[in-house]
């Protein structure tokens, strides 16, 4: 396991050009990234689960951490004698050098993540990962602790079903396989959750042969596949979706429109009725200005049934008759004396002959 591949040392956590700008301070002691581990969880991970090598899993090293597991099945738990006394009397080359392998000497293991005495935030998510993936990753519990839900519920649903249940437990070993081989990749691709500094994607033998994942991926094959299937039947949903809002859309306006007549139509209709009343309200008080019509109005059989209920009262006021008959009479004798008169013989204006009398009419004047 060389230095610039494995990610339980230190130098994968500062390596990235981009750590600087985008995390500046994640390389800080207690800061939100998780590039110092705590020894007390390692020492403590060391004597309760140092058989299972569930302490070489919180230094990032999965793949000495199964290594380890063997050993321990086979050798009765030599190797996990041998870490309990390193992690007890050498406690300072440990912080600075790491951990070294029985029979190889010094190795570095998780060189320099253990220097300082406050770990990082997310300095427990790889071990969380790991036994998620390892306990649970058969049923989803990886994807979903990742966040990927879609991911997490097409593995569930295969495995629950008989036909693709294959399917699922070959992704999950698939998974398991290269969470071992190909951990600076794993780390790489979720770095955010990790707690890692932006790197570039893995340089391992996955990466430059992409059919290497769909082959012993199937589970994601499968996904692919049906997207790209279910890809145009999502379009014409979306389409027929969309013209049916426009249809919605136009019948709304066409509502409004009729809407907006009728208020109009009933604007219209209030103004006429509104000049209806003013004319009326006019001509009754036209009818208090003008005698001749306020007489008129009051003597109308309208008015006198409105006042009398119909009948004709004993006290009824005669004096209008009477005004009324004398204007009568009045303005017919005068249009009778206009046109039953004799035309008046027009006057000789020329002068008379010289010594000759006029004759005088029958009243003595000259003719």
């Amino acid at each position: 396991m060389s230095t610039k591949e494995s990610v339980s040392r230190i130098e994968f956590w500062r390596e990235s050009q981009a750590a600087s700008a985008s995390r500046p301070k994640a390389a800080e002691v207690g800061g939100p990234g998780a590039v110092y581990l705590s020894y007390d969880v390692f020492l403590g991970l060391t004597l309760l689960g140092g058989f299972f090598g569930l302490d070489h899993l919180y230094l990032r090293s999965p793949l000495t951490a199964l290594a380890k597991f063997v050993v321990n099945l086979v050798g009765f738990g030599v190797w996990w004698l041998y870490d309990i006394g390193q992690a007890l009397f050498q406690r300072d080359v440990v912080r600075i050098f790491g951990l070294s392998v029985p029979g190889l000497g010094p190795q570095g293991l998780a060189a320099g993540v253990l220097a300082q005495p406050v770990p990082d935030q997310k300095h427990l998510r790889f071990f969380t990962y790991a036994l998620a993936l390892v306990a649970g990753g058969l049923f989803g519990v990886d994807s979903f602790l990742l966040g990927d839900h879609k991911t997490g519920l097409l593995q569930l649903l295969a495995l629950v079903s008989l036909l693709f249940a294959p399917l699922a437990i070959a992704h999950w070993l698939y998974k398991l396989f290269r969470f071992a081989t190909d951990t600076k990749g794993v780390v790489n691709e979720h770095a955010e959750y990790f707690g890692a500094p932006e790197s570039s994607l893995s340089e391992s033998l996955f990466s430059h042969l992409p059919f290497l994942g769909a082959l012993f991926s199937p589970l994601e094959t499968l996904q692919s596949l049906l997207g790209n299937a279910v890809e145009p039947v999502t379009k014409t949903v979306d389409g027929v979706v969309k013209l049916g809002e426009d249809t919605v859309k136009t019948v709304d306006d066409s509502v409004q429109l009729a809407r907006n007549v009728v208020s109009k139509g009933s604007n219209i209709v209030e103004q006429v009725t509104k000049t209806v009343d003013t004319v009326a309200k006019a001509a009754s008080q036209s009818s208090q200005v003008i005698p001749g019509v306020s007489l008129y109005s009051s003597i109308t059989p309208e008015a006198v049934a409105a006042k009398t209920g119909g009948a004709l009262p004993d006290d009824l006021n005669v004096l209008h008759y009477v005004v009324l008959g004398t204007i009568a009479t009045l303005v017919l004798g005068g249009f009778y004396r206009i046109f039953s008169s004799r035309p008046v013989a027009e006057a000789d204006d020329s002068p008379p002959e010289p010594r000759v009398f006029r004759v005088p009419d029958s009243k003595g004047r000259a003719a």
